[in-house]
């Protein structure tokens, strides 16, 4: 991942211009438990967009780990803009997600995992990053991730009239290796996976991890929602968010 992300760096904001970005935060919010007073952890939390959005919601305190020392420097950056008492609350590291080793300031109430799992290449790879969730989670803690849209075939391309095509390029074990490019200025391309919802939900209970829900996606409340803008994003969906809580005991 440092060799895809270290090079896109702040530029990878840009793809948050393009309409198949528009659902992600509504969606996140959706599902959001209140957070005031947690100590919260973002995985794969790139530019640190939901560490900021974590500390504008009250979280006590919000950690965000990124592989990509680019990404970090540019979340960094991106915080200084935040009011002084937002910004004390939040920390940004370079670190592996998928490995799992205790994070210092752990366990967390809550992990966000924002687009972490895609990057899993197969089960014992997938299997390793559930296992640092839930390594890191208090007990109860709860995890909110966005996945790709499981149970779908990437055989035909998601379509790229929202600035954004999501392409197979490889058949791999349990799914697909796909090409991600975002037709900003200029394009943004990389390469996660899109396997199957029975790997990511088996290795998720093989870690641990219990009360699996999957939620749809939601549009932002603008006249895109009912001009009929969205109606081919709803045949293929780009994502959905996918939550588990580690047990009390």
């Amino acid at each position: 991942m440092p060799s895809q992300y270290d090079k896109i760096g702040k530029r990878y904001a840009s793809m948050q211009d393009m309409p198949a970005d528009a659902p992600n935060i509504p969606s996140v919010l959706r599902v959001l438990p209140n957070v005031k007073g947690l100590n919260c952890l973002d995985l794969a939390c790139g530019l640190g967009r939901y560490s900021r959005l974590l500390v504008e919601h009250g979280a006590q305190r919000v950690v965000g780990i990124d592989l990509s020392d680019g990404m970090i420097n540019a979340a960094k950056e991106l915080a200084t803009d935040l009011p002084p008492e937002q910004r004390e609350r939040l920390e940004f590291r370079t670190g592996d997600c998928s490995k799992p080793i205790n994070i210092e300031g752990g366990p967390f109430d809550l992990i966000i995992a924002a687009w972490l799992l895609n990057y899993a290449p197969d089960y014992e790879s997938m299997l390793s990053t559930w296992q640092n969730i839930y390594l890191n989670l208090k007990p109860g803690g709860q995890l909110i991730a966005i996945v790709p849209k499981l149970n779908m075939s990437m055989e035909t391309p998601l379509d790229d009239r929202y600035g954004v095509i999501v392409e197979a390029i490889e058949k791999v074990k349990d799914g697909w290796k796909c090409r991600l490019t975002a037709y900003t200025d200029p394009p943004i391309s990389f390469e996660p996976y899109h396997l199957s919802g029975e790997v990511y939900e088996r290795s998720a209970r093989e870690a641990g991890m219990v009360d699996l829900q999957l939620h749809s996606h939601v549009f932002p409340e603008d006249e895109r929602k009912y001009s009929g803008f969205w109606d081919v994003y709803n045949e293929r969906p780009h994502f959905e968010i996918m939550m588990a809580r580690r047990p009390e005991v």
